[in-house]
């Protein structure tokens, strides 16, 4: 059977994580922060689960390995299930990475490459994120700056506010610093390579692994991102945030009453990021509540939504 599926996240803690997301974002741990939340993903370090109806207690991936269909064409194309989504609360600067492309990727790691894209739910005056060099850079200067600890001298800080977004394709170097809230849309993939980590320890007392010399085979030099810069009006109700091969995310924006088709192309994943209200197709009514992710099969047909919302909507 098709129909709206709320997920339930993995979540992850790590050392630069807060605290927002265990409050009016509802997210559940036994850890002292929930530095990300997994909240539509198929990767087996964090599966997400249908938490109602039919599916109920099953993983999304096997509901989509066994239902093949719920992917949709466009889904069905690639041989893994495309998209990973995360709500990423930073208390803390995250390290200085990079992600690798699919080709180098599939060589050293025998798994896909990450392409991501930014949308800042919340922020801190003044916080930022670190996105590209202030100018091209050869790689022995970045060589040097990372060993005598320079290197965000030579990156570009770019302030957000609330709403920016920001598209990020592999080989750009990049950073998430403190103060922010940001639904991550993304590539199927868990490979990161950091560049530089402000010499902090780990759990163990231990100095986090570096990956240089990967990370400097990767990385474009000259690559600049800018806020914004993709960002398309599409209707009353939708602002396209991103467009590319493995993905395309919308900020939905609903006050009282919406409807959209599911066409068979792809499923639709909503993540409800201010507001609240419902979700109805093919007979069934869900809520949807601050931070609640809903899997859409590609099958489902006609989608209303009821309420006062705005969400993220991708889809590949």
């Amino acid at each position: 059977m098709s129909y709206p599926m709320k997920l339930s996240p993995t979540t992850v803690q790590t050392v630069w994580g807060g605290t927002k997301l265990m409050g009016k974002w509802n997210k559940r741990t036994d850890g002292e922060n929930i530095a990300e939340s997994w909240e539509l993903s198929c990767h087996e370090k964090g599966e997400s689960k249908v938490i109602n109806g039919e599916y109920g207690n099953c993983s999304l991936a096997d509901v989509v390995a066994q239902n093949p269909e719920f992917l949709g064409t466009k889904g069905n194309a690639f041989d893994f299930f495309p998209i990973l989504i995360k709500l990423i609360d930073s208390k803390d600067d995250l390290s200085i990475q990079v992600h690798p492309s699919d080709e180098y990727a599939l060589e050293r790691e025998g798994e896909y490459g990450k392409t991501e894209m930014w949308y800042i739910v919340d922020c801190d005056e003044g916080s930022g994120v670190y996105c590209g060099f202030k100018e091209p850079i050869d790689k022995d200067t970045l060589k040097k700056a990372l060993n005598d600890g320079s290197i965000t001298d030579h990156l570009n800080f770019i302030r957000v506010k609330k709403g920016d977004c920001l598209f990020i394709p592999a080989g750009t170097v990049h950073a998430i610093c403190g103060g922010l809230l940001i639904c991550e849309v993304q590539q199927n993939s868990s490979i990161t390579y950091r560049l530089y980590d402000y010499n902090r320890v780990g759990k163990d007392g231990k100095l986090r692994e570096l990956h240089i010399d990967k990370a400097l085979d990767v990385t474009d030099t000259s690559k600049v991102v800018k806020v914004n810069e993709n960002c398309e009006k599409l209707d009353e109700n939708t602002l396209r945030l991103a467009k590319c091969k493995y993905f395309t995310v919308e900020e939905l924006s609903v006050k009282e009453e919406y409807a959209f088709e599911v066409d068979g192309s792809s499923f639709v994943s909503l993540t409800v990021i201010d507001g609240q209200g419902a979700v109805m197709a093919n007979g069934s009514c869900i809520s949807m509540d601050l931070g609640d992710t809903v899997f859409l099969p590609a099958n489902v047909g006609k989608v209303d939504i009821y309420g006062n919302l705005k969400a993220i909507k991708a889809y590949c």
